[in-house]
């Protein structure tokens, strides 16, 4: 397929199709009551051409060239699939992204969770530990105790903390 250069293309399709949307949008509008005034329509395309100095003006459909008029029709028909692929491409990727967004937030709740285990099995072996210390330092407060009524002839104490061996 030959192509018109992209320039051209930009001027001549994007015209062209302005045209067609208003051409159908003008034939689709009831006529309302002729005391009424109809609102103009702001054409923002073709104020800019004016503002560029630039006028458009669609030939009739006699004075078109067949063959530039399929062109531009397969140039848009083009243009349409090719918007459609990108739109289906964003799609799928804002897909992607939801579901890579809900594996990221299933995995910090995960760690989160495995750190809060973490931390409250880390806080009960403190607990343990310390619990562990304090009936020690008791036992060996005791076995002193004893040790020294055991050196002060106190025999019922001394007696009382001996252990029977293991």
């Amino acid at each position: 397929m030959i192509r018109p250069p992209a320039p051209r293309t930009t001027a001549l399709t994007l015209p062209f199709i302005l045209s067609l949307t208003l051409a159908a949008a003008a034939s689709q509008a009831a006529p309302q009551t002729q005391t009424q005034t109809q609102p103009v329509e702001r054409d923002p395309v073709a104020e800019m051409l004016r503002a560029r100095g630039e006028r458009y003006h669609r030939a009739p459909d006699s004075a078109q060239d067949p063959d530039e008029v399929r062109r531009t029709r397969a140039l848009n028909a083009e243009i349409v699939a090719q918007n459609d692929l990108a739109e289906n491409q964003d799609r799928a990727n804002q897909a992607a992204q939801a579901e890579a967004q809900r594996r990221y937030q299933a995995e910090m709740d995960l760690t989160q969770a495995e750190a809060r285990a973490a931390s409250e099995r880390h806080e009960a072996d403190l607990r343990a530990a310390a619990e562990a210390q304090a009936r020690y330092e008791r036992e060996m407060a005791d076995w002193r105790a004893t040790v020294a009524a055991c050196e002060r002839g106190d025999r019922a104490r001394c007696n009382a903390g001996r252990q029977a061996p293991y």
